[in-house]
């Protein structure tokens, strides 16, 4: 049931001023709505206070300190409360129109304001057009108002938001992966869409698989598995391009052209041979072919490269490929788990961007019909700056490539990262939906503030002082920035536990 917070004393575009009611609490952020004439509803979110009294000018004020004694305590509580009480101090709140709803039930952008004394209230059941736009199809969390927590839940439509990209921000120890668990968990609850997780420290596997339909909805990939649950990745060596080994550093020119030229020349072979030939051998083949004599040091770097890349990532001849299996469950609306923790930085670089490429190329590759009938996929790398920072941008890797082109092939990118102002411009700008979670820096807030679809700015202060598991949700397609409270994975994953299983019986339980 709706609560009475106040009635509106002022209002100017989409700026509003209304006097809390006495004994009632308005907090920073609170949703409230203000319910005006012809069954308006107007939504309001409060982000600053004011306190105003008739002792408030400089004779006021002079009054009242003479009331004090030598020490400045009140010499006569009683006189002074008499001074202060009743009418005479109202607390003030201020806030901004969100949207509102018209009498035919239609949530529309902020079109007009609400009239003067009109009476603001607490959320209720009454406002379904509001919350119906923020519930989704892969639910996050609750919605958040001030510093209570309402039983309204609040997610992002998938089929909006993936493909458009996600933004994941926040500081260690801010719930970024919490946040990630319960968004994979309720993909592998929709059937929907596929994840692909790059998990960089094999944190995310022990937590997902108490979900129910873990052995359905969930694969797991290692190079180096110790556990029966996950797959051995492996490569063939004609899978690997040149591309993916320059992801794993810096070359000179020199060695650029020597590693194309190998691949032109020796093809799907060129890393099975530069690793089995002598540096002599490939110097002389590579003279004879092009007329370029190549320093040995500059063949050595490539063959040190390949040979470390062969070790850590199993890459080997004619053997049974992992390749086509993931592609396959994440077309099929899975969520695959990438372990990398257990692999170099460079391991890790060649490998995410190995896999990006080619999902990218798989999906690029499909006719219009096959497009539209396969499921959005959503690739999840962490420490995203690694790859999507201006350098690595300006070069143009694959995840750059899928920020800017993968929208039209029916995949996305959710970058999760501590400090999102070392990445590019050209990529937050591309990311519709924004989970911001507590940021320390004052320059990663300016830089979402500045980069958001949504207008944050009056939200700072909230922003400011978000608690572990708290975060505000920005997306394209809601009206608002809206103040979520996270799901805690624990208790998110027992509503969807079954009964247990009878060992004696093999039945379940009757209801």
């Amino acid at each position: 049931m709706a609560q009475y917070k106040g009635r509106l004393t002022y209002a100017k575009g989409t700026y509003v001023e209304f006097v809390v009611a006495p004994n009632q609490d308005v907090d920073f952020g609170d949703i409230l709505v203000v319910e005006g004439q012809n069954q308006d509803r107007f939504y309001i979110r409060a982000y600053d206070f004011k306190v105003k009294s008739r002792w408030s000018g400089l004779n006021g004020v002079g009054y009242l300190m003479s009331k004090l004694d030598e020490n400045g305590q009140v010499a006569n509580q009683e006189e002074l409360d008499f001074y202060l009480g009743g009418n005479h101090t109202v607390k003030i709140a201020m806030a901004e129109q969100l949207c509102y709803v018209d009498q035919q039930g239609q949530l529309l952008n902020p079109k007009t304001c609400p009239n003067f004394f009109c009476e603001v209230h607490s959320l209720s059941g009454e406002d379904s057009a509001l919350l119906d736009e923020m519930k989704g199809d892969l639910e996050i969390g609750l919605l958040k108002s001030g510093r209570s927590v309402m039983d309204l839940p609040v997610g992002i439509y998938g089929n909006k938001a993936i493909t458009e990209h996600i933004g994941i921000f926040g500081t260690t120890g801010s719930g970024k992966s919490n946040l990630v668990k319960v968004l994979a968990s309720s993909v592998m609850q929709s059937d929907h869409y596929g994840l692909l997780i790059f998990d960089v420290h094999n944190e995310y596997y022990k937590d997902l698989a108490l979900h129910p339909l873990v052995k359905d909805r969930l694969a797991i990939y290692n190079t180096n598995p110790v556990n029966e649950t996950a797959t051995k990745f492996k490569i063939a060596y004609e899978e690997i391009e040149p591309d993916d080994i320059l992801a794993c550093g810096s070359f000179t020119e020199a060695q650029l052209d020597a590693l194309y030229k190998m691949h032109a020349i020796w093809q799907e072979n060129w890393m099975k041979y530069i690793l089995n030939y002598d540096t002599a051998d490939i110097v002389e083949e590579l003279s004879g072919s092009t007329g370029q004599k190549f320093n040995s040091r500059t063949i050595n770097k490539i063959k040190s490269l390949c040979w470390n890349l062969e070790k850590e990532l199993n890459i080997a001849e004619q053997q049974e490929r992992t390749l086509p299996q993931i592609l396959q469950e994440l077309e099929l609306g899975k969520v695959v788990l990438v372990e990398l923790k257990n692999i170099s930085p460079v391991g890790e670089q060649a490998l995410s961007t190995f896999l990006s490429k080619k999902l990218l190329q798989h999906y690029s590759g499909k006719d219009e019909q096959a497009k539209m009938s396969a499921k959005p996929v959503l690739v999840v790398l962490e420490e995203a700056h690694r790859f999507l920072g201006k350098k690595e941008v300006a070069n143009n890797n694959v995840f750059a490539r899928l920020v800017s082109e993968a929208r039209k092939f029916n995949l996305g990118m959710c970058v999760v990262d501590q400090q999102p102002r070392l990445l590019a411009d050209k990529v937050l700008s591309q990311l519709n939906t924004l989970f911001i979670l507590g940021l320390a820096s004052k320059a990663d807030r300016g830089k979402l503030e500045a980069m958001c679809r949504k207008d944050i700015l009056q939200q700072r202060n909230e922003i400011k002082n978000l608690d572990c598991g708290e975060m505000i949700l920005a997306t394209n397609y809601m009206r608002f920035a809206a103040p979520v409270k996270i799901h805690k994975f624990e208790n998110f994953m027992e509503r969807f536990q079954l009964p247990a299983v009878n060992p004696l019986t093999g039945v379940l339980p009757l209801s």
